[in-house]
């Protein structure tokens, strides 16, 4: 996976989790929906790992994520 390709799909998942707490399946099945053809569950997975390992986004309760004021930040400097 090239790193633009990780880029996008970290700012899908950051952008999706501005709007609240969002639960894993629905996560992965919107990220997946984004009709990019390297959105497939295991890069979704890897990338929520990295995201979430180095504290951009916290799991609130077993499957339900939501994003940190770093994940914010992270966000905006993606989007630039």
């Amino acid at each position: 996976m090239k790193d633009r390709e990780r880029d996008i799909l970290r700012k899908t998942i950051l952008e999706i989790l501005t709007k609240g707490l969002v639960h894993y399946t629905d996560l992965d099945k919107k990220v997946c929906a984004t009709c990019h053809s390297f959105a497939t569950t295991n890069t979704f997975k890897s990338q929520l790992h990295y995201l979430l390992s180095n504290g951009y986004i916290d799991r609130i309760v077993r499957g339900v994520y939501q994003i940190t004021p770093k994940g914010k930040n992270y966000l905006t400097l993606l989007m630039s």
